[in-house]
């Protein structure tokens, strides 16, 4: 489904009331539009000169765990005469990372997990030396690029570091790396990648697969080299979620792979694996390095001997390592990290003190103190104590501790109880920041969302009523005209496509170039495929297409249909309303989950047709039988071009494929290990199991001779009729059909 498009200009107007000044606490926007001008105070990574910058949001680009991310212009900077910023130019293009999730549920998740690691705030979001740690180790692991690649440029460079004042949140300037995550390789032969460390790149179909392979691998052996094995875990292949932290560039000559992401988003919990490589690593943390928690602590004697062993690449850098061992210590000593520390935080008076400032810092960054309040916990005692087991309570815990820590927020409760005109404003200001998330989300259009806007009562009242449901449900209840809509729209598209071949050639236009724009076509791919959408083959796919489209809602309303009479003959036998009501249920879920429907039935026989009306077989042996097949059968065309169309097949199976497993959380990414497996299932494995089919029919054949021969002794003469119409029909009639049409020349 396409992504709901959203007004950007109706959120800035409900982002300006959401902050509204005569209010004593203010709505902290969740994230950035496009166009937004941040003016920030910035530090360069190396060297570290500090000044001013202004960054202009160019694009969302989204955001996880970690933070969220943005492409932002550099339309100002202001630096101390005669210092500069290596890579820092007014007009280019730079990654913005802000370590803050754009999303609450993954703020809080990730919060939850690295506490209960290291029992403090998110430390790269609210501590400097996180933060300048993080962005070292990036800008020391790229020159350590040279070593292992003979490249710099395998890396993404770093910049400099700021503090957002709105997010509340350090953030980082990197390049921005053009480039693509892989193309999804036609591979005829996919047991060579087994042997990915010495198989020749020239010798399988899947160069690209490999190559990203190999280099993850060696980026992996590289920070272990340096003492880096937890940052390692970005680009540990069997995570099956890292691959999108490699890219291969197309802003660069030799068009190389490069690692963009050295920020982690979740501690690593010895109880929460959360990938199958997980496994692996907290067994070598807790065995090999004697850590139970693992999220980016590093060795850094191992570094200096890293750094001793290849003394010339790293020579101009000796100041950034010594503010890399500086921030790293103010970074592990501002967390109670009982895993590491131990029971040296009850008699070390200096790390108390320590660790007390690094969690007061997250306590501010969090809203829930004041300055004033900040400074009487930074004593410890007896308040400080109270007030951070307060935070193992869940959610009255937090609301105890706003109103004890911060006099804005007792002033803010105050005067929503005896201030009737305050009350108002605040109730208009929290409608206007929900919404913002309701729109960009497509619970509202535009036009509803001012509705609401203007009548916060209004909008509270659906808030808690049908506010809490999923997305198209709350959709449906609040405007079932949307459901109507989609519907006419939906056999609008149907009729369209299967009456007006223009409007079929312009779909399949629009495919093509969204393909080339994804990273997925060649710009000599894209500019063949347009070539020969006027070919024969072409013209009966999308006509093929069309009756495809059109079976889509047979499956539903048979379904519907068998399921009102089956309720309907519950009901006449005396059965009760919630009888028939789950035999209604039954029957529709099994038309879902059954693998040849109605639906499939109709494509299968009209390919059958295809192939009787042509008498041309040989054409449509591949896409006959997938036909037949209910949701794989939408790819049964674009796997029979293969062999005539082989770009264009593999650009309509993966982009069928990837669409589906993107619905997947985390493991679907874009780029990730799942995305490439789901293409060669539907691809791949499809075009091997082709050329091996006489094999197999011969196989099945014997198979079927095996089982059934020696049932035949002992049998019924009724029960040997049956068994030989099974042996014939099953197992011998495919074989004595297809192996002739399969053995035919062309």
């Amino acid at each position: 489904m396409a992504k709901k498009e959203y007004s950007s200009k109706l959120c800035k107007e409900l982002t300006r009331l959401a902050e509204d000044p005569k209010l004593n606490v203010r709505h902290r926007p969740i994230r950035y539009e496009n166009g937004t001008v941040l003016p920030v105070e910035i530090t360069g990574v190396f060297p570290a000169i500090e000044g001013k910058a202004e960054l202009t949001v160019d694009k969302f680009l989204g955001g996880g765990f970690a933070g969220q991310v943005y492409r932002c212009r550099l339309t100002d900077l202001e630096l101390p005469s005669g210092g500069g910023i290596p890579g820092l130019e007014t007009g280019k293009l730079y990654a913005i990372k802000i370590v803050i999730p754009p999303s609450s549920f993954s703020r809080w998740f990730r919060n939850t997990t690295y506490w209960l690691a290291f029992q403090g705030p998110f430390s790269s979001q609210v501590n400097l030396g996180a933060c300048r740690a993080g962005l070292a180790w990036q800008k020391l692991v790229r020159r350590a690029s040279l070593v292992k690649f003979g490249r710099e440029t395998a890396v993404k460079d770093a910049y400099a570091s700021f503090w957002d004042s709105n997010l509340n949140a350090y953030g980082e300037i990197t390049e921005w790396v053009e480039g693509r995550m892989w193309k999804l390789e036609a591979d005829g032969d996919i047991t060579k990648r087994f042997d990915w460390r010495n198989v020749p790149l020239a010798d399988t179909g899947s160069p690209e697969y490999i190559d990203k392979r190999r280099f993850m691998a060696g980026m992996v052996e590289l920070m272990h080299d340096m003492g880096a094995p937890e940052f390692a875990r970005q680009y540990e292949w069997s995570t099956m979620k890292s691959q999108p932290n490699c890219m291969k560039r197309s802003d660069t000559e030799d068009g190389g792979l490069c690692a963009i992401d050295f920020r982690a988003g979740l501690a690593l919990l010895p109880w929460l694996p959360m990938s199958p490589g997980d496994f692996k690593l907290i067994l070598d943390g807790l065995f090999k390095r004697h850590s139970l928690v693992q999220f980016d602590r590093c060795d850094l004697s191992r570094l200096e001997v890293y750094v001793a062993q290849h003394p010339d690449v790293f020579s101009d850098v000796r100041p950034m390592i010594d503010e890399l061992k500086i921030q790293d210590r103010i970074y592990r000593r501002s967390l109670l990290d009982i895993t590491h520390h131990g029971l040296r935080p009850i008699f070390d008076r200096e790390l108390q003190r320590d660790i007390i400032a690094g969690l007061v810092e997250g306590y501010a960054a969090d809203d829930l103190v004041d300055e004033v309040f900040a400074e009487k916990l930074r004593k410890g005692g007896l308040r400080f104590a109270l007030f951070h087991l307060l935070g193992a309570v869940p959610i009255l815990g937090k609301m105890v501790r706003q109103r004890w820590g911060s006099r804005a927020f007792r002033k803010h409760m105050l005067s929503l109880f005896t201030k009737p005109t305050y009350f108002k404003a605040a109730l208009k200001a929290r409608a206007a920041h929900d919404l913002i998330g309701w729109h960009r989300a497509g619970r509202t259009n535009e036009v509803r969302t001012r509705k609401l806007a203007a009548a916060p009562g209004l909008f509270f009242i659906e808030r808690f009523t049908i506010g809490l449901l999923p997305v198209g449900l709350h959709c449906f209840c609040a405007r079932p005209i949307i459901a109507w809509n989609g519907f006419v729209g939906f056999f609008k598209f149907i009729y369209d496509f299967a009456s007006d071949e223009a409007f079929r050639e312009q779909w399949f236009l629009d495919q093509v170039i969204e393909g080339e724009k994804d990273g997925m076509l060649s710009k000599e791919e894209h500019d063949h495929i347009v070539s020969i959408i006027k070919e024969p083959f072409i013209v009966k796919y999308l006509k093929s297409m069309a009756v495809h489209f059109c079976t889509i809602p047979v499956t539903q309303i048979v379904s519907v249909v068998t399921g009102g009479f089956i309720a309907a003959y519950v009901l006449s036998k005396g059965g009760s309303k919630a009888e028939a009501s789950l035999a209604f249920a039954g029957i529709v879920a099994l038309f879902q989950v059954t693998p040849i429907s109605p639906g499939s039935l109709c494509r299968g026989f009209y390919v059958v047709y295809l192939m009787i009306r042509e008498r041309n077989w040989r054409d449509y042996l591949v896409a006959a039988p997938l036909s037949f097949v209910k949701y794989i059968g939408y790819l049964a065309f674009p796997l029979q071009m293969t062999t005539t169309y082989p770009h264009l097949a593999r650009f309509l199976v993966s982009r069928r494929a990837t669409a589906v497993v993107h619905i997947i959380p985390v493991f679907g990414e874009h780029g990730a290990l799942m995305e490439h497996w789901v293409f060669d299932l539907f691809f791949n494995v499809p075009q091997i199991f082709g050329r091996h089919i006489k094999s197999v029919l011969t196989a099945w054949m014997l198979l079927g001779m095996a089982i059934i021969l020696p049932a035949l002794f002992g049998v019924t003469t009724k029960g040997w009729v049956g068994l030989m119409i099974a042996l014939i029909a099953v197992f011998i009639f495919p074989r004595m059909i297809f192996f002739p049409l399969l053995s035919r020349g062309k």
